[in-house]
Protein backbone atom coordinates (compact mmCIF):
# COMPACT_ATOMS: atom_id res chain seq x y z
CA UNK A 1 0.00 0.00 0.00
CA UNK A 2 2.81 2.35 0.99
CA UNK A 3 4.96 1.57 -2.18
CA UNK A 4 1.86 1.98 -4.36
CA UNK A 5 0.80 5.85 -2.77
CA UNK A 6 4.52 6.96 -3.22
CA UNK A 7 4.65 5.80 -7.19
CA UNK A 8 1.75 7.72 -7.61
CA UNK A 9 3.22 10.80 -5.89
CA UNK A 10 6.58 10.27 -8.49
CA UNK A 11 3.92 10.03 -10.78
CA UNK A 12 2.86 13.14 -10.33
CA UNK A 13 5.57 14.98 -9.45
CA UNK A 14 7.22 13.68 -12.98
CA UNK A 15 4.00 15.49 -14.91
CA UNK A 16 4.50 18.19 -13.29
CA UNK A 17 8.22 18.55 -13.83
CA UNK A 18 7.69 17.90 -17.48
CA UNK A 19 4.70 20.20 -17.50
CA UNK A 20 6.86 23.06 -16.30
CA UNK A 21 10.15 21.88 -18.59
CA UNK A 22 7.44 22.61 -21.93
CA UNK A 23 6.00 25.50 -20.86
CA UNK A 24 9.48 26.75 -20.47
CA UNK A 25 10.74 25.84 -23.35
CA UNK A 26 7.43 27.65 -25.19
CA UNK A 27 7.99 30.69 -23.73
CA UNK A 28 11.11 30.63 -25.00
CA UNK A 29 10.28 29.75 -28.48
CA UNK A 30 7.42 32.20 -28.15
CA UNK A 31 9.59 35.28 -26.95
CA UNK A 32 12.32 34.86 -29.17
CA UNK A 33 11.10 33.46 -32.25
CA UNK A 34 7.12 34.67 -32.39
CA UNK A 35 3.89 32.81 -31.97
CA UNK A 36 3.75 30.33 -34.48
CA UNK A 37 7.42 30.04 -35.07
CA UNK A 38 7.16 32.14 -37.99
CA UNK A 39 11.14 32.96 -39.27
CA UNK A 40 11.28 36.92 -40.35
CA UNK A 41 13.97 39.51 -40.91
CA UNK A 42 15.14 42.60 -39.07
CA UNK A 43 14.66 46.29 -39.74
CA UNK A 44 15.86 49.29 -37.77
CA UNK A 45 14.63 52.92 -37.27
CA UNK A 46 15.61 55.14 -34.81
CA UNK A 47 12.75 57.19 -32.44
CA UNK A 48 13.21 60.30 -30.89
CA UNK A 49 11.11 58.97 -28.19
CA UNK A 50 10.38 54.97 -27.41
CA UNK A 51 8.13 56.04 -24.30
CA UNK A 52 5.01 53.07 -24.31
CA UNK A 53 7.30 50.44 -27.03
CA UNK A 54 8.92 47.71 -25.55
CA UNK A 55 9.87 44.01 -27.11
CA UNK A 56 6.62 41.92 -28.48
CA UNK A 57 4.84 45.80 -29.70
CA UNK A 58 3.27 44.59 -32.74
CA UNK A 59 3.98 45.83 -35.92
CA UNK A 60 1.34 46.79 -38.41
CA UNK A 61 0.58 47.25 -42.20
CA UNK A 62 -2.81 48.45 -43.04
CA UNK A 63 -4.10 47.54 -39.56
CA UNK A 64 -2.83 43.93 -40.32
CA UNK A 65 0.16 42.51 -37.60
CA UNK A 66 3.17 41.58 -39.69
CA UNK A 67 5.50 41.31 -36.93
CA UNK A 68 6.69 42.53 -33.61
CA UNK A 69 9.70 44.79 -32.18
CA UNK A 70 12.45 42.27 -31.24
CA UNK A 71 14.61 44.94 -29.11
CA UNK A 72 15.03 48.65 -28.35
CA UNK A 73 18.33 49.84 -27.87
CA UNK A 74 19.77 53.40 -26.91
CA UNK A 75 21.77 54.71 -29.88
CA UNK A 76 23.45 57.97 -28.81
CA UNK A 77 20.19 60.14 -27.42
CA UNK A 78 17.79 58.42 -29.78
CA UNK A 79 16.09 54.75 -29.48
CA UNK A 80 17.37 52.39 -31.93
CA UNK A 81 14.56 49.75 -32.39
CA UNK A 82 14.79 46.50 -34.05
CA UNK A 83 11.74 45.63 -36.02
CA UNK A 84 11.40 41.66 -36.83
CA UNK A 85 8.75 41.00 -39.90
CA UNK A 86 7.27 38.35 -41.04
CA UNK A 87 8.80 36.35 -43.96
CA UNK A 88 6.75 36.96 -47.05
CA UNK A 89 6.34 40.89 -45.81
CA UNK A 90 7.95 43.29 -48.25
CA UNK A 91 8.52 46.41 -47.60
CA UNK A 92 9.50 49.19 -50.16
CA UNK A 93 12.66 51.32 -49.70
CA UNK A 94 10.51 54.39 -49.12
CA UNK A 95 8.05 53.34 -46.50
CA UNK A 96 7.91 55.62 -43.45
CA UNK A 97 7.29 54.61 -39.40
CA UNK A 98 5.02 55.63 -37.13
CA UNK A 99 3.75 55.22 -33.46
CA UNK A 100 -0.05 54.87 -32.87
CA UNK A 101 -2.09 54.02 -30.19
CA UNK A 102 -4.96 51.72 -29.64
CA UNK A 103 -7.35 53.63 -29.59
CA UNK A 104 -7.32 57.03 -27.18
CA UNK A 105 -5.43 55.23 -23.71
CA UNK A 106 -4.84 51.65 -25.49
CA UNK A 107 -1.03 50.49 -26.15
CA UNK A 108 1.29 51.78 -28.55
CA UNK A 109 2.09 49.61 -32.03
CA UNK A 110 4.37 50.73 -34.82
CA UNK A 111 2.59 50.88 -37.76
CA UNK A 112 4.74 50.84 -41.08
CA UNK A 113 3.29 52.85 -44.35
CA UNK A 114 4.41 51.51 -47.56
CA UNK A 115 5.45 53.57 -49.88
CA UNK A 116 5.52 53.16 -54.14
CA UNK A 117 9.50 52.06 -54.70
CA UNK A 118 9.50 48.92 -56.31
CA UNK A 119 12.57 48.15 -54.33
CA UNK A 120 12.49 46.19 -50.96
CA UNK A 121 14.66 46.78 -47.78
CA UNK A 122 16.70 43.84 -47.30
CA UNK A 123 17.47 41.81 -43.82
CA UNK A 124 19.44 44.68 -41.43
CA UNK A 125 18.13 47.47 -43.61
CA UNK A 126 16.95 51.20 -41.88
CA UNK A 127 13.66 52.68 -42.48
CA UNK A 128 14.95 56.81 -41.97
CA UNK A 129 11.57 58.12 -42.57
CA UNK A 130 9.90 58.26 -39.26
CA UNK A 131 6.53 60.19 -38.67
CA UNK A 132 6.39 61.05 -34.79
CA UNK A 133 2.76 61.58 -33.84
CA UNK A 134 2.62 64.50 -30.58
CA UNK A 135 2.96 63.10 -27.38
CA UNK A 136 -0.06 63.22 -25.60
CA UNK A 137 1.28 65.28 -22.85
CA UNK A 138 1.90 68.33 -24.96
CA UNK A 139 -1.18 67.72 -26.63
CA UNK A 140 -2.78 68.16 -23.01
CA UNK A 141 -0.49 71.19 -22.12
CA UNK A 142 -1.64 72.17 -25.78
CA UNK A 143 -5.15 72.53 -24.94
CA UNK A 144 -4.53 73.84 -21.40
CA UNK A 145 -2.93 77.03 -23.00
CA UNK A 146 -5.88 77.27 -25.15
CA UNK A 147 -8.44 76.57 -22.33
CA UNK A 148 -6.69 79.53 -20.31
CA UNK A 149 -6.77 81.98 -23.42
CA UNK A 150 -9.79 81.02 -24.28
CA UNK A 151 -10.94 81.85 -20.38
CA UNK A 152 -8.93 85.32 -20.10
CA UNK A 153 -10.58 86.55 -23.34
CA UNK A 154 -14.13 85.30 -21.95
CA UNK A 155 -13.01 87.12 -19.10
CA UNK A 156 -12.50 90.56 -20.88
CA UNK A 157 -15.31 90.23 -23.08
CA UNK A 158 -17.71 89.99 -19.57
CA UNK A 159 -15.79 92.99 -18.79
CA UNK A 160 -16.68 94.85 -21.93
CA UNK A 161 -20.59 94.10 -21.32
CA UNK A 162 -22.23 96.38 -19.18
CA UNK A 163 -25.83 96.67 -17.83
CA UNK A 164 -26.88 98.87 -20.81
CA UNK A 165 -24.95 96.38 -23.34
CA UNK A 166 -26.99 93.59 -21.51
CA UNK A 167 -30.27 95.30 -22.19
CA UNK A 168 -29.31 96.14 -25.17
CA UNK A 169 -28.72 92.87 -26.31
CA UNK A 170 -31.89 91.69 -24.85
CA UNK A 171 -34.03 94.15 -26.71
CA UNK A 172 -32.22 92.92 -29.63
CA UNK A 173 -32.87 89.70 -29.46
CA UNK A 174 -36.36 90.27 -28.51
CA UNK A 175 -36.80 92.04 -31.71
CA UNK A 176 -35.42 89.49 -33.87
CA UNK A 177 -38.07 87.17 -31.97
CA UNK A 178 -40.78 89.49 -32.95
CA UNK A 179 -39.59 89.75 -36.38
CA UNK A 180 -39.52 86.12 -37.24
CA UNK A 181 -43.03 86.27 -35.54
CA UNK A 182 -44.15 88.71 -38.09
CA UNK A 183 -42.34 86.69 -41.12
CA UNK A 184 -43.97 83.60 -39.89
CA UNK A 185 -47.21 85.64 -39.36
CA UNK A 186 -46.92 87.17 -43.10
CA UNK A 187 -46.00 83.70 -44.87
CA UNK A 188 -48.83 82.02 -43.01
CA UNK A 189 -51.62 84.90 -43.98
CA UNK A 190 -49.98 84.81 -47.91
CA UNK A 191 -49.31 81.64 -47.77
CA UNK A 192 -52.28 81.23 -50.67
CA UNK A 193 -50.42 83.99 -52.79
CA UNK A 194 -46.65 82.43 -52.33
CA UNK A 195 -47.85 78.75 -53.30
CA UNK A 196 -49.70 80.63 -56.19
CA UNK A 197 -46.31 81.86 -56.99
CA UNK A 198 -44.33 79.33 -56.76
CA UNK A 199 -46.65 77.27 -58.62
CA UNK A 200 -46.67 80.24 -61.28
CA UNK A 201 -42.78 79.63 -60.98
CA UNK A 202 -43.13 76.17 -62.02
CA UNK A 203 -45.19 76.59 -64.96
CA UNK A 204 -42.82 78.86 -66.68
CA UNK A 205 -39.75 76.90 -65.76
CA UNK A 206 -41.93 73.85 -67.58
CA UNK A 207 -42.77 76.14 -70.31
CA UNK A 208 -39.16 77.52 -70.98
CA UNK A 209 -37.94 73.76 -70.56
CA UNK A 210 -40.16 73.19 -73.52
CA UNK A 211 -39.61 76.26 -75.48
CA UNK A 212 -42.41 78.12 -75.00
CA UNK A 213 -42.59 82.03 -75.27
CA UNK A 214 -39.34 84.17 -76.01
CA UNK A 215 -37.19 82.85 -73.21
CA UNK A 216 -38.04 79.29 -74.13
CA UNK A 217 -37.07 79.78 -77.52
CA UNK A 218 -33.84 81.76 -76.88
CA UNK A 219 -32.72 78.00 -74.71
CA UNK A 220 -34.48 75.90 -77.19
CA UNK A 221 -34.31 77.21 -80.57
CA UNK A 222 -31.05 76.25 -82.32
CA UNK A 223 -31.30 78.37 -84.96
CA UNK A 224 -30.13 81.47 -82.58
CA UNK A 225 -26.80 79.18 -81.89
CA UNK A 226 -26.45 78.93 -85.76
CA UNK A 227 -27.38 82.66 -86.54
CA UNK A 228 -24.51 83.22 -83.95
CA UNK A 229 -21.78 80.93 -85.42
CA UNK A 230 -22.26 81.88 -88.91
CA UNK A 231 -22.02 85.46 -88.06
CA UNK A 232 -18.60 84.69 -85.94
CA UNK A 233 -17.81 82.74 -88.61
CA UNK A 234 -18.27 85.98 -90.70
CA UNK A 235 -16.47 87.86 -88.94
CA UNK A 236 -13.47 85.88 -88.61
CA UNK A 237 -13.96 85.93 -92.57
CA UNK A 238 -13.53 89.78 -92.18
CA UNK A 239 -10.70 89.91 -90.15
CA UNK A 240 -8.69 87.25 -91.78
CA UNK A 241 -9.63 89.11 -95.14
CA UNK A 242 -8.21 92.65 -93.05
CA UNK A 243 -5.48 90.97 -92.38
CA UNK A 244 -4.22 89.84 -95.83
CA UNK A 245 -4.96 93.55 -96.81
CA UNK A 246 -8.38 92.27 -99.00
CA UNK A 247 -10.96 95.18 -99.47
CA UNK A 248 -11.27 99.06 -98.67
CA UNK A 249 -10.26 98.16 -95.15
CA UNK A 250 -7.63 95.55 -95.56
CA UNK A 251 -6.18 98.26 -97.88
CA UNK A 252 -6.51 101.40 -95.50
CA UNK A 253 -4.80 98.83 -92.80
CA UNK A 254 -2.10 97.07 -94.54
CA UNK A 255 -1.36 99.77 -98.07
CA UNK A 256 1.37 101.86 -96.80
CA UNK A 257 1.05 104.29 -99.55
CA UNK A 258 -1.92 105.78 -97.83
CA UNK A 259 -0.18 105.69 -94.53
CA UNK A 260 2.62 107.65 -96.49
CA UNK A 261 -0.01 110.29 -98.05
CA UNK A 262 -1.89 111.23 -94.68
CA UNK A 263 1.77 111.73 -93.11
CA UNK A 264 2.59 114.45 -96.15
CA UNK A 265 -0.91 115.94 -96.07
CA UNK A 266 -0.97 116.30 -92.25
CA UNK A 267 2.84 117.81 -92.81
CA UNK A 268 1.59 120.16 -95.51
CA UNK A 269 -1.19 121.35 -93.25
CA UNK A 270 1.09 121.64 -90.51
CA UNK A 271 3.45 123.79 -92.70
CA UNK A 272 0.19 126.04 -93.71
CA UNK A 273 -0.69 126.67 -90.19
CA UNK A 274 2.71 127.98 -89.10
CA UNK A 275 3.03 129.97 -92.24
CA UNK A 276 -0.61 131.59 -91.06
CA UNK A 277 0.51 132.15 -87.42
CA UNK A 278 3.41 133.86 -89.23
CA UNK A 279 1.39 135.75 -91.29
CA UNK A 280 2.67 134.58 -94.61
CA UNK A 281 0.65 134.26 -98.08
CA UNK A 282 -2.70 135.72 -98.24
CA UNK A 283 -4.64 133.97 -95.19
CA UNK A 284 -1.82 134.84 -93.10
CA UNK A 285 -2.02 138.75 -93.83
CA UNK A 286 -5.91 138.62 -93.59
CA UNK A 287 -5.13 137.05 -90.50
CA UNK A 288 -1.78 139.02 -89.11
CA UNK A 289 -2.17 142.46 -91.00
CA UNK A 290 -4.36 145.06 -88.72
CA UNK A 291 -4.52 147.37 -91.51
CA UNK A 292 -6.87 144.82 -94.32
CA UNK A 293 -9.30 144.80 -90.42
CA UNK A 294 -9.81 148.66 -90.49
CA UNK A 295 -9.76 148.94 -93.98
CA UNK A 296 -12.38 146.48 -94.01
CA UNK A 297 -14.89 147.93 -90.95
CA UNK A 298 -13.92 151.39 -92.71
CA UNK A 299 -15.68 149.55 -96.25
CA UNK A 300 -18.20 147.95 -93.96
CA UNK A 301 -19.46 151.19 -92.37
CA UNK A 302 -19.52 153.05 -96.05
CA UNK A 303 -21.66 149.96 -97.74
CA UNK A 304 -24.00 150.67 -94.61
CA UNK A 305 -24.66 154.30 -95.02
CA UNK A 306 -25.09 153.54 -98.81
CA UNK A 307 -27.85 151.00 -98.38
CA UNK A 308 -29.25 153.85 -95.46
CA UNK A 309 -29.49 156.13 -98.33
CA UNK A 310 -30.80 153.57 -100.93
CA UNK A 311 -33.21 152.74 -98.48
CA UNK A 312 -34.49 156.47 -98.02
CA UNK A 313 -34.50 157.32 -101.97
CA UNK A 314 -36.80 154.35 -102.79
CA UNK A 315 -39.85 155.31 -101.89
CA UNK A 316 -39.83 158.69 -104.32
CA UNK A 317 -38.40 156.31 -107.37
CA UNK A 318 -41.54 154.14 -107.17
CA UNK A 319 -43.64 157.36 -106.99
CA UNK A 320 -41.94 158.60 -109.93
CA UNK A 321 -42.12 155.28 -111.56
CA UNK A 322 -46.02 155.43 -111.34
CA UNK A 323 -46.68 158.95 -112.35
CA UNK A 324 -44.27 158.66 -115.57
CA UNK A 325 -46.32 155.58 -116.79
CA UNK A 326 -49.94 156.95 -115.99
CA UNK A 327 -48.99 160.81 -117.44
Amino acid sequence: MKDKRVSTELKVGILVLAAILVLFYMSFRIGKFGAFHEPGYDLYVTLQNAGGIDPRTPIQIAGVEVGRVRNIKLEGYKALVTLNVRKGVQVPVDSKVTVKNQGILGDKFIEIIPGEAKQFLARGERINDVVMPPDLNEVFAEVGVAAKNFGETIGEFKGLIGEEEKKNIKKSLANIESASGDFKKLVSDNKKGITRFVSNMDKISSDIEKGKGTIGKLVKDDSLYNDAKDTVASLKTISKDIEQGKGTLGKLAKDDALYDEAKTAVANIKEITDGIKKGEGTLGKLAKDDSLYNETEKAMKKVQKGAEGLQEMTPVTVLGTIFSVFF
